[in-house]
């Protein structure tokens, strides 16, 4: 949603979004189709349908608000802005320029790109020019230029969901020592780096959450773009450890995504575990070290 002057949100929507944000669920025909064309792009949004009826719900709490700051320059939280602009007659313009960042709202990106690591040499290439990705333990690469960034075809390209898994990819190098890899994380919050997977004939493999929202994840954010090409990662003993896994973390869960539609049809046997055990197991598990 713009203006002539930049990306503005109105303040029923933002209470609506807030009312998401504390885990309550929207009506379709009662939120605006355009900010929910731009939250399900951003994957923080995700659809319930019950009938003929349907729902909005967040899925990633952390990374809306990162968005709604971003897209339309909220630097205080969602919260305040909506209770400043509720009594707008009554405040000052200085304060709403302190809380916009700027008297002209404006859409904003501080960084624009994402994360690569790995712990063998990648050749890859950059502009046309050779770029070498191998950094040292307890560092990574940040991407800004990934409309020429490039890597051999027979790299993986493995997506890491969690920051400490990719920070420690040297503790999960045994669980992919048959691939040529390259791991990538998202960072900040955007679609940058789905953009660019989708100009590479790579594989993917999504390494998240073995729960129903790190499917959803994975789903919304890149089966239905990449199709084939990507698949969700599923190690050998995820059954074992899902029967050790978190109950409160499927309980929690389980409200929302209950009636989540599988579109990826490999993922069955690993939803139908899920729902068995009544448990989900973070990806953390897997680091070793």
């Amino acid at each position: 949603m713009r203006n002539g002057k930049g990306y503005i949100i109105t303040v029923a929507a933002a209470r609506k979004v807030a009312r998401m944000l504390n885990g309550e669920s929207v009506g379709y025909s009662s939120f605006p189709a355009s900010l929910a064309e731009e939250l399900l792009a951003e994957g923080v949004l995700v659809q319930s349908s019950y009938g003929r009826r349907g729902s909005y719900r967040i899925c990633d709490v952390e990374g809306c608000r990162t968005f709604l700051a971003q897209r339309y320059s909220i630097s205080g939280s969602l919260e305040e802005w909506i209770e400043m602009m509720s009594r707008q007659e009554a405040v000052s313009r200085t304060e709403q320029v302190a809380m916009a960042g700027n008297s002209k709202v404006r859409k904003t990106r501080g960084f624009k790109g994402f994360l690569v690591n790995s712990y063998v040499p990648i050749e890859a290439s950059l502009c046309e020019e050779v770029f070498v990705i191998y950094p040292a333990e307890g560092t990574s690469v940040f991407i800004e230029d990934y409309e020429h960034f490039r890597i051999p075809d027979d790299v993986v390209v493995i997506g890491m969901e969690n920051g400490e898994n990719f920070q420690r990819i040297r503790g999960q190098q045994y669980l992919f020592d048959d691939l040529k890899v390259l791991f990538v994380s998202r960072y900040p919050q955007s679609t940058d780096l789905r953009t660019w997977l989708q100009m590479i004939p790579n594989r993917y493999i999504h390494f998240g959450d073995f729960d129903l929202a790190g499917i959803e994840i994975y789903q919304r954010e890149f089966y239905v773009f990449l199709r084939e090409r990507s698949e969700f990662f599923i190690p050998a003993d995820v059954e074992e450890r899902l029967k050790n896994g978190n109950r409160r973390l499927y309980d929690m869960q389980y409200a929302r995504y209950k009636f989540m539609d599988i579109m990826d049809e490999r993922l069955l046997p690993l939803v139908e575990m899920i729902h068995r055990y009544g448990k989900g197991y973070e990806q953390e598990g897997y680091i070793i070290g």
